[in-house]
């Protein structure tokens, strides 16, 4: 392993440790203010800007301690390392919160879209809608898998976008 391939896995590391710290302090502020189960615009952009803003700053940092060079494959491998560091601590902390620290979580997960349920669709029958919750329930553990591609994707795109932004040559 090249020297500069060691120093892209441990930046990513460390910063995607930091990024999936930051998302744990996200959601227990979304407890703290009884938004954790809000589907809300206010949660989702909030919630992307916890990944995307420290990618940023990762591959900029990187950038700087690379003696302000940067190419376009060492932006996106910083990234997508701290991108897929982050899902995995935010896979574990899930699991945790849903099945042990907040144990009802999928019942009033349930209960609340539920209630979205009815409200974007008042015609709904009570069959359609325990059908409906049923499946959601059923389909809870694709949360995981979801997480990782999420972060995945994202990852690469915003490292992407951000490397070509900061590309440099040695000249420069």
């Amino acid at each position: 392993m090249k020297p500069n391939q060691a120093k892209i896995i441990k930046f990513g590391i460390n910063y995607g440790i930091i990024t999936g710290l930051i998302g744990i302090i996200f959601t227990a502020f979304l407890i703290a203010i009884n938004m954790l189960y809000s589907q809300s615009i206010f949660k989702s952009i909030a919630g992307f800007f916890v990944l995307i803003v420290p990618i940023i700053i990762t591959i900029s940092n990187f950038k700087k301690q690379n003696n302000n060079f940067l190419s376009v494959g060492q932006a996106v491998g910083v990234g997508v390392i701290t991108a897929v560091v982050s899902a995995l601590i935010t896979i574990v902390f899930t699991y945790l919160l849903t099945n042990f620290i907040l144990s009802d979580f999928w019942d009033k997960s349930a209960a609340f879209n539920s209630v979205m349920l009815q409200q974007q669709n008042p015609n709904i029958t009570q069959e359609q809608l325990n059908s409906t919750i049923a499946l959601q329930r059923k389909m809870a553990w694709i949360t995981y898998p979801f997480i990782l591609l999420f972060n995945l994707s994202i990852g690469f795109i915003t490292s992407l976008i951000t490397g070509i932004t900061l590309k440099t040559t040695e000249n420069l």
